[in-house]
């Protein structure tokens, strides 16, 4: 209950954040407002915003961030319940809290720093999410959720370190933050989904429990 709550939370606060965002992409500066294709997730959390203009809405892209974040160190902590081995789920938890730590710095870091900050988290991140996700085989909406949001978030990082603040000398193409946002949308289908499955297991548990016909009741 607790993931999805921070799931809900990151979204209306995105949603306030955007609707404040006074405009400017990383490939035009002059675009006005927010813009869901254009923009990343970050550039909602700071001031000033890529058009020079002061953002009075980062705040609140900062709260998203970071309830994003903690959805995810939480989602580590209890997605590996739908996992049958408990050295795998140990693993998960250990890898999930690291990423957790690192991606909490992404919200108030730039440039260099925010890169260090986005790698440090997304590599035991990744690392937790290939782990669990072999462990949802038996689940396989789940495990294609998982892959898709594993996938999306690979490419989206390769790119980003490929063509941002023109690496190689390439222009940042607006394939780079319409990924990120494809990334973040499966991550938290995935992130929901386990965290339903999980809450719907513990329902079942409880029910069976109390039944007046289950032998514990008797």
């Amino acid at each position: 209950m607790l993931v999805l709550a921070l799931l809900a939370t990151s979204v209306l606060t995105t949603a306030i954040a955007a609707g404040m965002y006074p405009g400017g992409t990383w490939m035009d500066p002059t675009t006005p407002g927010h813009s869901f294709w254009g923009n990343f997730l970050c550039d909602i959390a700071r001031t000033p915003a890529l058009d020079g203009r002061p953002n009075p809405g980062a705040p609140w892209g900062r709260v998203a961030e970071w309830s994003l974040v903690l959805a995810l160190f939480v989602f580590f902590f209890i997605a590996p319940a739908l996992v049958d081995a408990p050295r795998r789920r140990r693993t998960i938890r250990i890898l999930g809290a690291v990423a957790a730590l690192g991606l909490m710095l992404v919200p108030v870091t730039d440039r260099v720093v925010h890169a260090v900050a986005l790698i440090a988290g997304a590599g035991p991140g990744f690392a937790a999410a290939v782990f669990l996700i072999s462990g949802l085989r038996p689940r396989p909406v789940l495990a294609l959720l998982g892959l898709a949001a594993l996938g999306l978030s690979a490419l989206e990082l390769a790119l980003y370190l490929v063509f941002r603040d023109g690496f190689f000398g390439a222009p940042l193409p607006p394939a780079v933050p319409a990924v990120q946002r494809l990334a973040v949308i499966a991550a938290i289908a995935w992130i929901g989904g386990c965290a339903a499955a999980v809450l719907g297991g513990q329902d079942a548990v409880t029910a069976g429990a109390s039944s007046p016909g289950s032998p514990r009741a008797t």
